[in-house]
């Protein structure tokens, strides 16, 4: 199942993982946040993990960073980066998670097939 918001696509890779890959260019804002969260809210009464594929490139506002991903329901998101750059588009996310304490269920990996089989472990 394949699902599109503004700003990203969703793909369901199994019935509680599903990987999201943001448009190229795309700026991640307080509305995207939101609108990811009414998406989740709408589409999700189960915990599901997301992979956040980091193939395009694309940028954050401050509070788009914040807010993003905070829905109650996700119980881990792997990160998906391919090279230097992925890296840095997801460093501002992160440092912000660490702020809040929020960072636990958050982890990075350069393979996918790896990323996938740790959103499967309970």
């Amino acid at each position: 199942m394949k699902y599109k918001l503004s700003f990203c696509e969703i793909k369901q890779l199994s019935d509680s993982i599903f990987e999201v890959t943001i448009n190229e260019g795309a700026e991640i804002d307080e509305k995207c946040a939101e609108e990811a969260q009414i998406f989740w809210f709408n589409l999700r009464k189960e915990p599901y993990g997301l992979l956040v594929n980091n193939k395009n490139f694309f940028s954050y506002s401050f509070l788009g960073a914040k807010k993003i991903g905070d829905h109650s329901l996700e119980r881990k998101t792997a990160v998906l980066v391919d090279n230097s750059l992925s890296v840095i588009q997801m460093s501002t996310v992160i440092s912000l998670k660490e702020l809040t304490g929020d960072v636990d269920n958050i982890k990075v990996f350069e393979d996918r097939d790896e990323a996938i089989k740790w959103l499967e472990r309970p």
